[in-house]
């Protein structure tokens, strides 16, 4: 006789994939403020206005097109000394902005496009990739902490959104010094990650 599940692991299984919902969310939420923030840099690199440089940067619908805007005008503009001389390290700045984010790029298409599911933890439910039909992005994410792993991505893009900001201002104001290179985030797993987040909801 099949056994139907009790209300108890029905509510539990909600919570667990609620919890992978909210993450996911998340993740996609810091890259979409990011690659704006990118687009905003491109605007300051190529030298033109805000409303002509964003039109051009969402004229592709490609994250990584776009990006490859970003590369080609600081190329073009490493090419002139005289900016070059207003805004030292900007071209280096930029590359390793650009590093970073194509590197979050992957994560991002990771977290979003990965199937996932739960089962049961040793304590409790856990999320876990699905792998076992060989989809690339799963198998990327097998016998990780998901939760933890997609906390990371949000709080990597948030930093680097951030930084990002920074460099706009430097290349707006040539009295501003080129941004140092952010503290990235690390990976926090298990009590660290949830320490993190329950002194988080007490502010």
């Amino acid at each position: 006789m099949i056994k139907l599940p009790t209300t108890e692991q029905i509510d539990a299984a909600s919570a667990a994939f609620e919890s992978y919902f909210n993450a996911v969310g998340k993740v996609v939420h810091a890259w979409n403020h990011l690659h704006e923030e990118l687009g905003k840099l491109f605007c300051h690199v190529a030298g033109i206005n805000e409303g002509l440089g964003m039109a051009t940067w969402h004229s592709s619908t490609n994250d990584k097109a776009q990006r490859l805007m970003l590369e080609a005008a600081i190329t073009e503009r490493s090419h002139d000394p005289d900016w070059s001389d207003d805004h030292p390290g900007a071209e280096k700045g930029i590359r390793w902005i650009l590093h970073k984010a194509n590197d979050m790029g992957e994560k991002r298409n990771t977290a979003i496009h990965a199937p996932c599911s739960i089962i049961a933890g040793e304590q409790e439910l856990e999320i876990f990739a699905y792998s076992f039909s060989q989809n690339p992005r799963a198998k990327k994410l097998r016998g990780k902490d998901i939760l933890a792993e997609f906390d990371w991505y949000e709080r990597s893009a948030d930093a680097l959104r951030r930084h990002v900001r920074d460099a706009q201002m430097a290349l707006w104001d040539a009295h501003v010094p080129w941004p140092d290179k952010p503290r990235m985030p690390v990976l926090e797993l298990g009590p660290a990650r949830k320490e993190r987040s329950r002194q988080s909801a007490a502010k």
